[in-house]
């Protein structure tokens, strides 16, 4: 990005990508705002921008910005706008603010410090796969698990029987598990989370 033609953006009001990511006090994150940034001074290796919602300053390093783009369809004769597309990640929590590079320009971070929620296992669960032919002895499942709470543990149990007696416990997002299948074209489940998605399928099978 050239610096020099940047530092005449000084009142432009900018979209920033990724946008900031808001946290409660004990660390939740909260849904997504786009928030409007006014850009109030640029200097020879700095720029600070203020969240016009919040009222954060955050003080950019020349090496934090990757890219500006204008924004004709919310410039007009007041106002001037665009697109500021970040190395790093804005954090706001509260009064504070911090930053964290992020992989690739404009894309999110997560906080380092999410909160970490406890195990609550679900009740065991039936499901009828027609996918196990019906002598089969034991199946291959292959299993992807997902939150959109952050911090949820991801832990599967699946099982032969409806009392878990027959189960094994994984962990992860993803996996792989062998079961012996004692009731016809049927196995059972259960889950680390009640907020927990999933995804599950038969990927072979023995007889």
């Amino acid at each position: 990005m050239n610096w020099n033609q940047f530092q005449k953006n000084i009142g432009m009001r900018m979209l920033i990508e990724p946008p900031a990511c808001r946290l409660t006090d004990d660390g939740h994150i909260l849904p997504e705002s786009h928030d409007e940034w006014l850009i109030e001074s640029v200097s020879a290796e700095t720029a600070k921008l203020r969240n016009l919602t919040s009222d954060h300053v955050a003080e950019l390093g020349k090496d934090h910005i990757y890219d500006y783009r204008s924004d004709p369809s919310r410039t007009n004769d007041d106002v001037r706008a665009g697109f500021l597309v970040l190395k790093m990640q804005i954090f706001l929590q509260g009064p504070k603010i911090w930053l964290r590079p992020n992989a690739r320009p404009g894309e999110r971070v997560a906080p380092s410090n999410l909160p970490r929620h406890q195990v609550q296992w679900t009740q065991w669960a039936k499901v009828d796969c027609k996918k196990i032919p019906p002598n089969a002895r034991s199946a291959n499942f292959q299993y992807h698990l997902w939150s959109d709470v952050p911090g949820i543990p991801l832990r599967l149990r699946i099982s032969s029987n409806a009392e878990g007696t027959l189960s094994q416990e994984l962990s992860g997002d993803s996996g792989v598990a062998e079961l012996m299948i004692i009731e016809q074209q049927t196995f059972y489940v259960s889950f680390g989370h009640p907020s927990l998605q999933y995804d599950i399928g038969v990927i072979g099978y023995k007889f």
